[in-house]
């Protein structure tokens, strides 16, 4: 393909993974010379010494932080640890971990939801292996990078590889199932790597310390990019065909070889993505579950679906209460015996349920 034909974020898929992991590398190099001003899951568990003067901004300004900050810090974790099953009540009880994509986009903060929307529109996936697979999505305009590196883990992959199911029905199921998943931004490292490492469904390395500066409420789940990649995920399409592929591929092979994409193929999914949009009524634009419900209740077609259901329930309640005779009519002993027994169950099982249905009567 020629080079002036080629969207300029489609890069050769070795590069891309040599960026990946330099970005990895120092990231990580980063987080332990930091060590020193981390508030580390030692420190949560009450190991802190004040003497190290740390800060907070969970009242909107920096402050010293207090013991009943590192309370409330704890109670946060612990609201997190419930909502993706890492606690019941009080009790740790860590599961397989993993979100839905689609709770991704439900629990993302609202403006990055609509930063997602208006600033993320290139979505490529340039290699998988074994289930992960490595994404490309453009940078924001005030970003020093062209572009960020997002890594999904589908956990239903080897399922879907052994399913008796076609290609395409094996990929959207494990679309439709849970992911961990890692963005090389900031916004990911220092707002939410932390969030998705307690949730369990942080792929990448692990984050313990609480962003006691760039996010001590906890609030949100995922940055713009992972926003953008969670909405391809979930809306089918594209999305489809390239797991489709992923899972024939992994049928063949057997194998957990890097499997790249091409820069010709990485070029047609874009295309294709761009084809769809398009022809899209939300475009780009990324809403959740509860605002999709609301726009399609308030369609005209379902407010009269709605109103007939209604009028239809009403008429059946003035059925029963002017007809009660009729409508509400017990059925005799002999009439049900007979009918259970055409059902095929035993005596035992009709005596139970004639002895139920006098207790009801009475």
């Amino acid at each position: 393909m020629a080079g002036r034909d080629r969207n300029p974020f489609v890069q050769n898929a070795h590069k891309s993974t040599r960026e990946a992991k330099k970005s990895q590398e120092f990231d990580l190099q980063r987080r332990l010379e930091d060590q020193g001003n981390i508030l580390s899951a030692d420190d949560m568990a009450g190991l802190y010494d004040p003497k190290r003067g740390l800060f907070t901004t969970i009242d909107g300004k920096p402050r010293a932080l207090t013991v009943d900050d590192l309370a409330a810090f704890r109670a946060a974790v612990h609201d997190i640890e419930r909502r993706h099953g890492q606690r019941r009540g009080n009790v740790p009880s860590p599961d397989a971990g993993g979100i839905k994509p689609k709770q991704v986009i439900d629990l993302a903060a609202p403006e990055d939801r609509q930063r997602a929307s208006q600033q993320i529109h290139t979505v490529i996936p340039v290699s998988n292996r074994a289930g992960v697979v490595h994404i490309q999505t453009n940078a924001g305009k005030s970003s020093d990078v062209a572009r960020h590196h997002v890594h999904v883990q589908f956990l239903g992959y080897n399922n879907a590889i052994a399913s008796s199911a076609k290609n395409l029905d094996a990929a959207r199921a494990m679309l439709a199932g849970k992911i961990k998943f890692d963005c090389d931004c900031g916004r990911h490292t220092f707002w939410y790597r932390y969030i998705a490492t307690i949730g369990n469904f942080n792929y990448g390395r692990p984050e313990d310390g609480f962003p006691k500066v760039r996010n001590p409420n906890l609030r949100g789940i995922a940055c713009k990019h992972v926003i953008r990649v969670m909405a391809h995920i979930s809306s089918g399409g594209t999305f489809n065909l390239f797991a489709a592929r992923m899972i024939e591929t992994g049928r063949r092979t057997l194998s957990d070889k890097l499997n790249i994409v091409k820069v010709a193929d990485q070029q047609a999914f874009i295309e294709q993505a761009e084809k769809l949009r398009k022809g899209s009524k939300r475009g780009a634009e990324i809403t959740t579950t509860a605002q999709r419900r609301e726009k399609r209740e308030a369609q005209p077609g379902y407010q009269r679906r709605k109103a007939e259901q209604e009028r239809q329930r009403s008429a059946n309640e003035r059925l029963r209460q002017t007809h009660s005779s009729k409508v509400n009519k017990p059925i005799s002993e002999s009439a049900l015996v007979s009918a259970l027994k055409s059902a095929g169950f035993g005596d035992k099982a009709i005596a139970a349920a004639i002895a139920a249905a006098k207790q009801a009567q009475e």
